[in-house]
């Protein structure tokens, strides 16, 4: 979790309280307008003349950089000798000209168990002096406490600060406020204090607490992004100790693996995408312990994470996992417990795997592809927003190299392109060896955009020639996903399959509506790449490139030329140069020569390889420029890995907070 968008969502609920004269500290919202803190916030900082300290009728609450007054009402309101103020040392404070389109906690009468994790939030400006800053401390409870004989809650094992007084008590679970702060045992120390109980609300504030239960909230409520930081904050706590998470982070990060690629190791091609790139192995355990599996009887995406961590750590030392323990170091011994010890407390069965990397190599990662990615803009068809992915091998979390918020014509992205693409590659220095250069395009660019005639500043070299250069469908859709995956494995497993891959063609004399090409397609569940011997810029040709695409087929090749004759090639009598009469065929027409073309080049060739052969024809093409029906010549190929996207950065695996 972000620490800086934490706090500023923190921030949307906690506020500042202070005013001339007056002790001051923290409060929050916990109603439309009605902010609590305790009584000995809104107090005066000296006693009167008869030496007892009151509370002062207006303060100021500082929320979101401006200050608002606010009408306190306390219970009790005045306070004599040294002693920590009386119970239930409670106050309210109505701002009546506040916006009123503000977020407030929810309240809880539950209590939290011994142990249970809550985070405590406030001002304090024990770090940065005569500057309160708004700050959290996690906290554990410890359990009731008796306080003028009235229950209390005693909590431990962290700071609460002074200046934190009067602020929230969250339960990291439930995301509701549990108490509030009232007083620490030490100043600077980590041993915690004492909170007054929520449901005290109930009893000696019933309009709030009533408020609290029932109001609308508003639209855009701030609530639920905030419990989902908390959430991912307490995710890892019932399943690792600080210790446990502290040494899986710390074997997470001598592999020297990039976390991301980890991360998708444990999680599974078809897991969540984390919302954004993981900086460090700490947010690596953390987002892997907030995930859950993707798929039903898979292992939990921690466990599964220990167990490649403890795997590698057993090879590096000298074995493999399930070799004695006696021979590993006490630290490795530890980890090959681990993943056992998560699943236990899963309540999941475990057995140990010992190909937890499926024998990839862990040395590193090298960038496999560099996604350039063009989106429609709005309703303008005809504008789009560029951006530009790293794809990192083994699978990681693509990385935003450029991304533009202005909306461009095709023309202007080729040259933000041309300006671009040599940065990223400058970016990737030893990290890239065969790069494939993807562009994700809307349908109807993949017949339209000319992306591998593109150039970084030399027309003579483009981009097809100096790399595999490949498109990707931008419309796909999430029906097709299983389709997709099942035609892409055919490609992976080429000729050892029992059911190979296949190659089907429509040609220049095909016909049909799109539904016929659809139900045709289908039929076959081997068939993984297309192709098409004339350009699909329409008719019968684009129609298949579409019904292709929605049927998951992940590959399709073509030229980007028309078939003048569009007729079936007939039978003629011919005579050579010594007047023989020839019962040969006649020359076949331009879409028949393509495609048999490209089959004589694909024979022998597995289907993986197909990037790799249209770089070579391509280049071929150019050896031969004599030879204008040569198949490299405009050769285009759809070439769609669907286990390599950009992640949807909406996508969240959280469940909402249960307030009533």
């Amino acid at each position: 979790m972000d620490a800086g968008n934490f706090l500023g969502r923190l921030g949307r609920f906690v506020v500042h309280v202070h005013g001339a004269g007056v002790r001051g500290g923290t409060g929050f919202f916990a109603a439309p307008g009605r902010v609590l803190t305790c009584a000995h916030v809104v107090a005066a900082k000296v006693p009167d003349t008869l030496g007892v300290i009151r509370t002062v009728d207006r303060v100021q609450v500082r929320w979101e950089g401006e200050d608002y007054e606010g009408l306190v009402e306390a219970v009790p309101n005045a306070h004599e000798g040294a002693g920590l103020w009386g119970y239930p040392d409670l106050a309210v404070i109505t701002l009546p000209y506040l916006p009123r389109d503000h977020s407030w906690f929810s309240l809880t009468t539950a209590k939290p168990a011994p142990g249970a994790q809550l985070l405590a939030a406030g001002f304090s400006a024990l770090y940065q002096r005569g500057t309160p800053q708004l700050g959290a401390s996690t906290v554990e409870c410890e359990g009731p406490a008796g306080f003028c004989d009235e229950e209390m809650l005693k909590v431990k094992a962290g700071e609460l600060a002074p200046g934190m007084s009067g602020g929230p008590l969250l339960d990291l679970k439930s995301g509701r406020v549990v108490g509030l702060v009232t007083t620490t045992r030490k100043e600077g120390s980590d041993m915690g204090g004492l909170a007054l109980p929520a449901s005290v609300v109930s009893r000696r504030f019933h309009d709030v607490w009533d408020s609290n239960q029932w109001a609308a909230r508003p639209p855009g409520d701030d609530l639920w992004a905030l419990f989902g930081d908390l959430r991912h904050e307490s995710a890892y706590r019932g399943l690792l100790s600080e210790a446990e998470c502290r040494e899986l982070a710390t074997a997470a990060d001598q592999l020297a693996v990039n976390p991301n690629a980890l991360y998708w190791r444990a999680v599974g091609e078809l897991g969540r995408a984390p919302d954004k790139p993981l900086e460090n192995s700490t947010a690596l355990v953390r987002e892997c312990a907030d995930a859950q599996p993707a798929r039903v009887g898979a292992p939990h995406p921690l466990v599964r994470l220990a167990e490649i961590v403890a795997v590698e750590h057993a090879r590096r030392a000298g074995g493999g996992y399930h070799t004695q323990a006696s021979n590993h170091e006490p630290s490795t011994r530890r980890l090959r417990k681990l993943p056992g010890i998560i699943a236990d407390r899963l309540g999941e069965p475990y057995a140990p795997c010992e190909e937890a990397f499926d024998g990839r190599t862990t040395g590193g990662t090298q960038c496999s592809a560099i996604e350039v990615r063009l989106t429609p803009s709005g309703s303008n068809r005809r504008r789009y927003l560029l951006s530009i992915w790293k794809h990192m091998d083994p699978p990681g979390c693509p990385v935003q190299a450029v991304c533009m918020d202005e909306a461009v014509t095709l023309a202007q992205a080729r040259d933000h392109v041309r300006k671009e693409l040599p940065l990223v590659l400058q970016q990737l220095k030893g990290q890239a060896e065969e790069i494939v250069v993807e562009f994700t395009l809307p349908r109807k660019l993949l017949t339209e955009a000319v992306v591998d005639e593109w150039d970084l500043g030399h027309k003579w070299a483009p981009l097809g020639t100096l790399f595999v250069v490949v498109l990707r469908a931008l419309d796909r859709t999430p029906v097709t996903r299983g389709s997709w995956l099942h035609r892409w494995r055919h490609i992976e497993t080429g000729a050892k399959a029992d059911d190979p891959a296949s190659v089907n063609w429509v040609d220049c004399r095909s016909s049909g509506d799109i539904g016929t090409l659809f139900a045709s397609l289908q039929q076959a569940n081997s068939l993984a790449v297309l192709g098409i011997s004339y350009q699909p810029d329409n008719g019968t040709g684009r129609q298949a490139l579409e019904a292709a695409i929605h049927a998951g087929i992940p590959a399709a090749v073509w030229p980007r030329a028309t078939c003048p004759e569009h007729a079936p090639a007939g039978r003629a009598r011919a005579v050579d140069a010594c007047g023989v009469v020839s019962e040969e065929p006649a020359p076949a027409c331009t879409g028949d020569r393509f495609q048999r073309a490209v089959e004589r080049q694909m024979t022998g060739q597995p289907l993986s390889e197909l990037p790799k052969l249209v770089k070579r024809l391509r280049i071929d093409a150019r050896v031969r420029p004599q030879d204008s029906d040569h198949c490299g010549r405009a050769l285009t190929l759809l070439w769609d890995d669907p286990t390599r996207e950009v992640p949807d950065g909406g996508a969240r695996a959280l469940v909402a907070p249960s307030w009533p």
